[in-house]
C-alpha cells in the first residue's frame, strides 16, 4: 500500500493581494458549487488505488472564503474513498478577516488538525500597502478563536516587503513569537511578473529592499527564532520540536502526492502533471471527461535523482547516502563527488558522516547550487 499526500486547491479569493501569483480568482463565487462537484469527481477518480493518506493540505486561494459546508463535503469524500491514517496531518490555509467560530468548529469536527494563517506583517500600513483585506487586530481576534479549537498553528510571514524597515520585520517576528504558534514560515517578497507589484517594478514605480538588507532580515530571523526554541528545519520554515509540517516534508523528500483542483500539481508513479488552471476549464474537463490534466511528464531516473537532491537540500538535515542508495541503487558521493568538493571548498556545503547539507552561507546562494544538480 502506497503512502501519499493529498493537496486540495481552492482558487477563490475575496481580493487578490498585490504580490500574489498563485492560481486564484476574484468574483467567481457563482462557480463555487460546480467547482466542488468537480473536485469530488476528481477525488473519486483515483479511489481504486490502494493508498494510505499521511497528509491532506487544503490551500489556495483562500479556502476559508469557501462556505464551510463545501469543505465538509470534500473532506467527507476523501475519507470515503481513501484510507486516511489516524495520525494524518490535515491542514487548511485561512486568511484573517474571513474566519468565524462556526467555520472553525466545522473544520475541527471534520478532522482538520492544523491551521495555517496568513498574517504577512504586523503593521497595518504594510498590510494595506500589499493589498491584504485584514488588519493586525483582525488577525489577533482570529488567532484567539483558532486557539480555542486547534493546538497546531502555522503563521505565514513575508519579509523584504517594499518600504518595510528592518525594525518592522523585527517587531513582526517578536509579536508573532509572543503568541507561541507551533510553526512559522518566512518568505522573502518575490516580484512575480503577472502581479500588480511586478508591473509597478517594471515601470520603476515600486521601491525594493536591496539584497544586503534582505539577507540581514533573513539571518536575524533565523537567530531570533532559534533563540526562542524554533528549529530551522527548511530554508523558509521553523517549528517547535515535533511540529514540522508533514505535508511539506513530503514534497521535499520527493514522496508521492495527488493534487486535486484547478492548477493543482501531482507527483505519482514516476509522473508529474498539472491540471488546467482556469476554473471554468477545470470544471468543464472534469465534468465532461473526468480528467483535467493539462500536461503529463514521465520522469526519467535522471530527473528523479536531480529533484531528490535539490529538493532534499532545502531541508537543514540535508540528503543522506543511505536513503539515496536505497532509492536509486547508487552512491550519491560517487555521482556528485566533484560538486560536493567544489562547494565544500567554498564553504557552501558541509558533510556530517553520510549526509550532505547546505551551510548558512550556502542557503544564501541555494538557487545557484541547485542548478548544478539539474540533469
Amino acid at each position: 500500500m502506497r503512502e501519499i499526500g493529498i493537496y486540495i486547491h481552492i482558487p477563490f479569493c475575496k481580493k487578490k493581494c498585490y504580490y500574489c501569483d498563485f492560481n486564484s480568482y476574484v468574483g467567481y463565487e457563482h462557480l463555487m458549487e460546480e467547482y466542488v462537484k468537480a473536485l469530488i469527481e476528481e477525488i473519486k477518480y483515483y479511489s481504486e488505488e490502494d493508498l494510505k493518506i499521511v497528509s491532506v493540505y487544503i490551500g489556495g486561494g483562500t479556502p476559508n472564503f469557501l462556505p464551510p459546508s463545501y469543505i465538509e463535503m470534500v473532506l467527507s469524500e476523501i475519507h470515503r474513498h481513501y484510507n486516511v491514517l489516524g495520525d494524518a496531518e490535515i491542514t487548511i490555509e485561512v486568511n484573517p478577516g474571513l474566519l468565524t467560530e462556526d467555520k472553525l468548529k466545522i473544520y475541527k469536527v471534520n478532522g482538520i488538525n492544523r491551521i495555517s494563517i496568513g498574517l504577512q506583517a504586523f503593521q497595518n500600513r504594510l498590510l494595506e500597502y500589499i493589498g491584504r483585506i485584514h488588519t493586525v487586530e483582525d488577525f489577533l481576534e482570529n488567532y484567539a478563536l483558532i486557539r480555542k479549537y486547534f493546538d497546531n498553528v502555522n503563521v505565514d510571514l513575508i519579509y523584504a516587503l517594499s518600504t518595510q524597515t528592518f525594525e518592522e520585520w523585527q517587531e513582526t517576528l517578536i509579536k508573532v513569537v509572543e503568541l507561541k504558534p507551533e510553526h512559522i514560515s518566512t518568505y522573502s517578497l518575490i516580484l512575480e511578473e503577472n502581479t500588480p507589484f511586478g508591473r509597478l517594478y517594471r515601470e520603476g514605480k515600486l521601491p525594493v529592499i536591496d539584497e544586503e538588507e534582505e539577507l540581514k532580515m533573513y539571518h536575524w530571523g533565523i537567530e531570533f527564532l532559534k533563540s526562542k526554541g524554533y528549529c530551522h528545519y527548511e530554508i523558509s520554515n521553523f517549528a517547535l520540536p515535533g511540529y514540522q509540517c508533514k505535508h511539506n516534508i513530503l514534497y521535499w523528500e520527493l514522496k508521492e502526492y495527488l493534487g486535486f483542483g484547478a492548477g493543482a500539481h501531482s507527483y505519482f508513479k514516476g509522473r508529474r502533471w498539472n491540471n488546467f488552471e482556469r476554473v471554468e476549464e477545470y470544471i468543464g474537463a472534469i465534468l465532461g471527461k473526468g480528467d483535467a490534466r493539462e500536461k503529463v511528464i514521465e520522469l526519467s531516473p535522471e530527473d528523479e535523482i536531480s529533484e531528490f537532491m535539490f529538493m532534499g537540500l532545502r531541508m537543514r538535515k540535508g540528503v543522506c547516502e543511505e536513503e539515496f542508495r536505497k532509492r536509486f541503487g547508487i552512491s550519491m558521493f560517487e555521482r556528485y563527488e566533484e560538486i560536493f568538493i567544489k562547494y565544500e571548498k567554498m564553504g557552501l556545503i558541509e558533510r556530517d558522516k553520510d549526509c550532505v547539507r547546505l551551510t548558512e552561507k550556502g542557503i544564501d546562494v541555494s538557487n545557484v547550487i541547485f542548478e548544478d544538480f539539474l540533469p
